[in-house]
């Protein structure tokens, strides 16, 4: 079982997709399953296995986002642990008034993405 999984793919704009794709690569361990040019610019999507689903998709930045996008952990304490030993930014484990167990990590754009506790 990986240690991250995303439900529906997330959308995450950026300025620089080859880098943010070497990046999401190395830090979560996704891997490129496909690469394609609009008028926008181009777009790359990544997986978390060749022949899995898209779990991100790296897309020019002007495309508007919504909502913070989000990853669930297994282990919201080795995932933790795992991105700060890879040197990524991440905040603290806090909780919410649910109860589950959250921390923010940023990309290399300064994106900011929440991981939680797998529900």
């Amino acid at each position: 079982m990986p240690l991250f999984q995303i439900p529906d793919s997330i959308y995450i704009g950026v300025t620089d997709a080859a880098s943010a794709s070497t990046w999401y690569q190395e830090k979560l361990g996704l891997q490129q399953v496909l690469v394609s040019m609009e008028d926008a610019g181009e777009s790359i999507s990544l997986a978390f296995s060749k022949r899995g689903e898209t779990a991100i998709i790296l897309g020019p930045r002007s495309t508007p986002t919504g909502e913070r996008p989000m990853l669930y952990a297994s282990s919201i304490e080795k995932a933790r642990d795992m991105l700060i030993s890879r040197g990524v930014s991440v905040s603290q484990i806090a909780e919410d008034r649910q109860g589950t167990r959250y921390f923010t990590m940023r990309d290399l754009e300064s994106n900011e993405l929440e991981v939680t506790e797998e529900p």
